[in-house]
């Protein structure tokens, strides 16, 4: 009995903490409806390529160029991007969105002005692009065997750093995500030649969805940087503290909040 006491309280107290910070939430957003943003971008993206792929044997005995020529076709983002598109769609994309909050960009800083509750700094100053090529293991169960098949997936890993204000304190964060083929792995048995069959579906990844990737890393960096900022509020304005591992989102356009554990920027200590 005591011990269902004790569960049945801590339940309350999360709901009551919950309901708190939910209140200081709602808060920071309608005390944020009229908010101007500066928004900087860097000039050009850090870019690197490393794929390690090798000479097929088929080709083993052909001319350089021809062993060159197929080593550069496998290289799929990383030697197209243009920076200056992806900046623009990044850009363009994040100040909609920090629409849809309620934001406007603007840029109203000066020789003698300081970043304040309505008046904010989203400063990106490094975006980092890297392609590689990973083996990814696809497994399945074929009545009471399990089958595997190792995968070569292209990928392209988008790493940012932020710098944010919205008083006189800046924030380091990060985040990265990654664009990647679509892939699976399907297994059968073929009963004729008495052999397992794997079948490879993939969808592979090009400059013109890696630009599709951007608008909707725009789109998230803009919800990540509001929520990082609403969470930084509740955690200097609430009764009790909140779990550094738990942190509140806010959707704008449903306009309700919800937690998570892995969704959000990381504060560079």
């Amino acid at each position: 009995m005591k011990k269902y006491i004790l569960i049945l309280s801590a339940a309350i107290l999360l709901m009551l903490s919950c309901s708190e910070q939910q209140s200081v939430a709602r808060r920071f957003v309608k005390n944020n409806r009229k908010t101007v943003v500066a928004l900087y971008l860097p000039e050009r993206l850090e870019k690197r390529n490393l794929r390690t792929d090798s000479i097929p044997p088929e080709l083993a005995d052909s001319s350089l160029q021809t062993q060159i020529a197929y080593l550069e076709k496998q290289v799929k983002v990383i030697d197209k991007v243009n920076d200056d598109k992806f900046m623009d769609i990044i850009y363009l994309t994040m100040k909609e969105t920090l629409k849809d909050y309620g934001l406007s960009v603007e840029y109203w800083e000066n020789e003698t002005s300081q970043p304040d509750s309505t008046h904010w700094v989203i400063e990106i100053p490094r975006i980092e692009v890297t392609e590689v090529c990973e083996k990814q293991r696809f497994c399945d169960w074929i009545f009471e065997n399990r089958y595997c098949l190792d995968v070569p997936v292209d990928m392209v890993n988008v790493a940012a750093w932020f710098n944010l204000a919205n008083d006189t304190t800046y924030t380091m964060t990060f985040t990265e995500q990654n664009y990647l083929n679509d892939t699976d792995v399907s297994f059968d048995i073929d009963y004729q030649q008495n052999k397992l069959v794997a079948k490879t579906y993939c969808d592979t990844i090009n400059i013109e969805g890696f630009y599709r990737f951007a608008t909707l890393l725009g789109k998230l960096y803009s919800g990540y940087c509001y929520d990082f900022l609403m969470n930084k509020y509740i955690d200097n304005h609430q009764v009790e503290p909140i779990d550094s591992t738990i942190r509140y989102r806010y959707d704008p356009y449903e306009r309700y909040f919800y937690r998570t554990d892995r969704d959000y920027l990381i504060k560079i200590e």
